[in-house]
């Protein structure tokens, strides 16, 4: 569905409650843990909890278990904080913080849309909004600073270098946890998709066809890597150094660290141009997932770009895949639906949450999964019966 643009009133309040959420079993215990240090969350870490917990989702059978609705759509993806709460931004203004009971902790009003999945580093949440703004907030949502921006923010914001804030619109900007700009850089128009940062390296995938690489810490342009065609979806950076992002042509295509073309893997919509605007994800098996407008999501070989699986959904994919610890693949479609795949590439299942699914869902704890629609609510999907430990 294309990004809707007229306001909104916010008319927050809680419109299902469908179970409590399922207590977390000692089988699952953490699989690993990451350094000690600041708890830190945004769109690249989907399936990670406290301490670095990689967290297992619903393997099935599924349901819905509670939504929490906002005054319009739920585009942004959720991310979620310390404390085990979801965090979303909606159209209609707000940032919302969501327990996985389904109740509201706090709310933040906006001074205009928010499109962009917001970032998690300790107590602080940051976000932006179509007000032309970049901010942070305090752990129940008090606005700690702002800062205005060239162009509406629709990316996802990212936490980079140990604690530097990156925001992309117009251009890339780094500011330290308490608002202080650090560096600018002027992109090539406008950012629609998610940054990505590997081995002190931003990537940040330009609109007008092309993938800028910055150094991370001073801002400073390394190469621009041209693609041929628009570029809506956002960047997974690569082990290696390189990347891999979608392109308006229907191809998904991987580049080198100095840039060089890998591969390229033209879906079964190219023919139709119907293009690739999801963001990739990359299981720990190295098996990329990425969703395409022709209704696929696509396993693809990291090193040589061929096909493992395609599961089909019945509307565009835009949804950013969400990849729990025993590589299950979550993602959302405009069917109306949450797809569950498993491992071996077969579809587990699907819940219909009775709207369109741009949002990538989130895991808040073992087996319970939040994204949010085109309804105006953010969903939780749970296991439909308990697992016996």
């Amino acid at each position: 569905m294309a990004r809707v643009r007229r306001a909104a009133l916010a008319a927050l309040v809680v419109f299902a409650a469908l179970g409590p959420a399922r207590p977390q079993s000692p089988r699952h215990a953490a699989a690993t843990r990451t350094a000690a240090g600041a708890y830190h969350s945004d769109f690249r870490t989907p399936s990670r909890g406290s301490g670095g917990t990689l967290l297992r989702g619903p393997h099935g059978p599924a349901a819905l278990r509670w939504a929490v609705r906002t005054g319009h759509r739920v585009f942004a993806s959720p991310v979620r904080n310390a404390e085990g709460w979801a965090v979303v931004g909606s159209v209609d203004g707000t940032v919302v913080a969501v327990d996985a009971t389904g109740v509201v902790r706090w709310s933040s009003r906006r001074r205009s849309r928010v499109f962009a999945s917001p970032a998690v580093h300790g107590d602080l949440v940051f976000g932006g909004s179509d007000a032309r703004e970049a901010f942070g907030l305090a752990g129940r949502g008090e606005e700690r600073w702002r800062a205005i921006v060239p162009q509406d923010l629709d990316a996802p914001l990212l936490v980079i270098d140990g604690g530097t804030v990156l925001a992309v619109s117009g251009d890339a900007r780094a500011y330290s946890l308490d608002g202080t700009l650090r560096w600018t850089t002027t992109l090539a128009g406008h950012a629609f998709g998610a940054p990505a940062e590997a081995d002190a390296r931003v990537f940040v995938a330009e609109m007008r066809g092309s993938v800028a690489v910055l150094d991370a810490r001073s801002g400073t342009l390394e190469r621009r890597v041209e693609l041929g065609g628009f570029a809506y979806g956002g960047v997974l950076a690569m082990p290696d150094g390189g990347f891999i992002v979608g392109v308006a042509d229907g191809t998904v295509r991987r580049f080198g660290r100095d840039g060089e073309a890998r591969w390229s893997f033209r879906t079964d919509g190219a023919a139709r141009s119907l293009g690739v605007r999801s963001t990739p994800a990359l299981r720990g098996d190295g098996v990329v997932v990425v969703g395409a407008e022709d209704g696929n999501v696509y396993g693809l070989r990291g090193d040589d770009g061929s096909r493992v699986f395609a599961v089909r959904t019945f509307g565009a994919v835009r949804s950013r895949a969400c990849i729990d610890r025993d590589g299950w693949t979550y993602v959302g479609s405009e069917d109306d639906a949450v797809h569950a795949i498993a491992p071996d590439g077969v579809e587990a299942w699907r819940v219909n949450v009775g709207a369109d699914v741009d949002s990538g869902p989130a895991l808040l704890a073992d087996g319970l999964l939040v994204v949010g629609a085109d309804d105006g609510a953010l969903h939780a999907i749970g296991d439909a019966a308990p697992v016996a430990p």
